[in-house]
């Protein structure tokens, strides 16, 4: 082997530890992935990483949204979130198709603006037959490419990413939604709301 080659090589064994790093940490519960960058919001130098796992047809994930609004208007530039989808289909029908849509938000990089819109609408299109007219309605309001959409939509292989957040969720013992974790601490449904900001206050704490 060339000397070029044996450096190659050498760089590329020490790099594999560090990349290992990004794709995943080992958590007290278990190994958390990394989540796409369209699904992360807040600043990716934040010290601390807020990780929600949800279902859109959930009332209470719902309810938690201004919470979590909050806390990034209180803690500016100290506080990021990675969303994690986690659809209880087996209680709500459209979990699923409100995932799937979601994703399609995301391949066109306004997850975000797409899921506010998609937890204030629920009562509209949670107990729809069909609500794909519902999401399309959607999409237009946050200036999606409807034809890139539809496709997306269309094609089921779009919720093997959902189901990899699902399976993460189940060995991180998710069992309802929403829980955030805050570092290593967790909460479920409306802990978020009581005890979201003093988790937080206490995770800043550990960063200093």
């Amino acid at each position: 082997m060339s000397d070029t080659r044996r450096a190659i090589a050498g760089f590329i064994l020490t790099a594999l530890p560090i990349l290992a790093i990004h794709l995943a940490k080992q958590t007290a519960w278990g190994t958390l992935l990394a989540t796409p960058a369209v699904r992360l919001k807040g600043d990716p130098q934040a010290k601390v990483l807020l990780v929600e796992y949800s279902d859109f047809q959930c009332p209470m994930c719902a309810h938690v949204q201004p919470s979590l609004h909050q806390f990034f208007e209180s803690y500016p530039g100290k506080i990021r979130l990675a969303y994690k989808f986690f659809p209880l289909t087996r209680i709500h029908k459209n979990s699923m198709p409100a995932a799937h849509a979601a994703q399609c938000a995301a391949e066109q990089k306004q997850f975000w603006p797409y899921q506010d819109l998609l937890f204030a609408r629920q009562t509209q299109w949670a107990s729809l037959t069909d609500p794909t007219t519902a999401y399309a309605a959607i999409a237009e309001e946050v200036k999606l490419d409807l034809t890139a959409f539809n496709a997306c939509y269309a094609d089921p292989s779009k919720e093997e990413l959902i189901r990899k957040d699902f399976a993460e969720g189940e060995q991180r013992e998710i069992h309802s939604t929403p829980t955030l974790f805050v570092g290593d601490e967790r909460l479920v449904g409306a802990a978020i709301e009581t005890d979201g900001a003093r988790m937080i206050e206490r995770e800043l704490r550990h960063h200093q």
